[in-house]
């Protein structure tokens, strides 16, 4: 490394730890945020996902932020810092691997500024979601693997194994990206080196998926409804389908959305489809990034239903492979007036993609418009951080410590010493409810609307709170919120004693 690109690596880091830790504190809160967060609660008190409560993705990340919080303090703020430091970590990371991969400082700095410009990664990867640390072990695991060959490198390939395998312990569908990685080796390693290489690194990967190996085999159905039956009924059309939606998604990630804005996700990919196929080197990982990137592209679209931001884990790899791939073309360019163009093209390029993150800064960070969540909300401000800190700390001052506090959002019950109320834990369980058996139901922890009604009728819990959000049919049941609830609350003795904002407050008469 030159020194110039020692001399840029801290103020590269520290300059993104400020930028992304800016956007996670005052970017509107998602709604699964408050789902995750919970989790990571309840694992402090010692429970277990899948085996206590309803839990939709591998298990590693509930337990990586209850460490952060036994170590940081339990608080909406604290929280949102670790996600804004593994982003800054994974930019900076790929900052280092472009320096590696081109030797040019000012590709890396290049590299490292569109990464924090792009929609998919500020928007994201800040955001308590499994995006940040399910990326970070994965480019980390590209990174390992693309510089090990066979020889005194094989134990790197264990820990790029180790590695890839972290990431699908945090999500799981990551572990479709495995058969790209053995290829790899495969390819790039002596004849003879080629089973040891691949032993090696299925040897580290076995080590890394240990924590879903565990649950597996504490409770095989339920770890298997929670990361795979759950999508297969969430939605009409199975596991896989709604094809027409895909194709929709697919284009706007390209030509721009409510999300989005498209240009920049059309400016990588075209690049790297250009330019990678070019260079005849058969070990240049770039084109090992732009295989994943395009891997990653697939496993995107599978769920159903499928969302834009699923796309985001495919945006560093295609800065890898597009800076790298602009680079060793400009090197081939033979005389002053064709890099002078070269140049000039470029920097078009780079401004242009740029310009396209403004408004989606505005967008996500000020007005809402458009973003899942918010978009649906009577008033945006509810999923202002500050917002729903209110809320928290209204209920800490009506509930006891301790208390089993129902709250149709997870969020709220998060920075306070009520408890989550059992089988409500999930915001995605309410809306499956009706196509499980009673058997089910109680075997992966989840209530039924008609069980909560008749919890209500008992005066079970003592303090409900409801977010009027009846018209969001993404992730709660509409009938099971606004004014449905609240007539169930009021039907039954409860009697709303605080209003904030949106959200509503309802106490009954029993004891707790």
């Amino acid at each position: 490394m030159t020194r110039t690109s020692k001399l840029l690596l801290v103020p590269i880091l520290l300059l993104q730890i400020l930028l992304f830790t800016f956007v996670a504190q005052h970017r509107f809160v998602d709604g699964d945020e408050g789902f995750y967060l919970v989790a990571s609660r309840l694992v402090l008190m010692h429970k277990k996902p899948y085996l206590d409560f309803f839990f939709t993705q591998a298990p590693l990340l509930p337990y990586v932020y209850a460490l952060w919080m036994k170590s940081f303090g339990i608080s909406w703020i604290s929280a949102k810092l670790l996600p804004a430091l593994l982003t800054a970590l994974l930019g900076t990371l790929l900052y280092e691997h472009v320096r590696h991969e081109t030797r040019s400082w000012i590709a890396a700095l290049s590299a490292v500024v569109l990464f924090a410009a792009s929609t998919l990664i500020f928007a994201w990867f800040p955001v308590v979601k499994t995006y940040s640390l399910a990326g970070l072990f994965l480019f980390s695991a590209y990174v390992v693997v693309s510089r090990s060959s066979a020889g005194p490198h094989r134990g790197w390939l264990g820990a790029g194994g180790l590695l890839l395998g972290l990431s699908v312990d945090t999500r799981s569908s990551l572990v479709l990206v495995t058969p790209l990685f053995l290829w790899w080796i495969f390819q790039n390693s002596g004849a003879r080196a080629r089973v040891v290489s691949i032993l090696w690194f299925l040897g580290g990967f076995a080590i890394g998926i240990v924590p879903c190996l565990y649950f597996f085999m504490s409770s095989p159905d339920a770890f298997l409804f929670d990361n795979l039956g759950y999508y297969a009924i969430r939605s009409n059309a199975g596991l896989v389908g709604m094809w027409q939606e895909k194709l929709f998604v697919l284009l706007m990630s390209f030509l721009g959305g409510p999300e989005g804005n498209g240009i920049q996700n059309s400016i990588l990919f075209f690049i790297s489809l250009g330019l990678v196929p070019l260079i005849a080197r058969r070990e240049w990982s770039p084109r090992f990034a732009f295989q994943i990137a395009l891997v990653l592209g697939v496993i995107a679209l599978i769920p159903t239903p499928v969302h834009p931001q699923y796309l985001c884990f495919c945006i560093p790899f295609l800065l890898a492979s597009t800076i790298c791939a602009v680079n060793d073309w400009f090197l081939t360019l033979g005389s002053r007036r064709e890099r002078l163009v070269a140049v000039a093209g470029c920097v078009l390029l780079a401004a242009v993609y740029l310009a396209a993150s403004v408004n989606d800064f505005r967008k996500y960070l000020i007005t809402g418009e458009g973003i899942p969540t918010v978009r649906w909300a009577h008033d945006k401000d509810d999923w202002r951080q500050q917002r729903i800190i209110e809320v928290s700390q209204a209920i800490d001052q009506i509930a006891r410590p301790g208390e089993i506090v129902a709250s149709f959002w997870k969020g709220y019950i998060f920075q306070t010493q009520a408890s989550p109320f059992p089988g409500l834990e999930a915001d995605s369980g309410l809306p499956i409810a009706g196509k499980l058996t009673p058997e089910q139901r109680a075997r992966y922890h989840i209530l039924s609307w008609e069980q909560i009604q008749a919890n209500f009728a008992a005066h079970v819990p003592r303090v409900v709170v409801v977010q009027n959000n009846q018209e969001h049919k993404s992730i709660l049941v509409p009938e099971v919120m606004g004014d449905a609830a609240k007539s169930s609350l009021l039907t039954n003795g409860y009697t709303l004693v605080r209003s904030i904002g949106d959200t509503s407050i309802y106490v009954c008469c029993s004891k707790p």
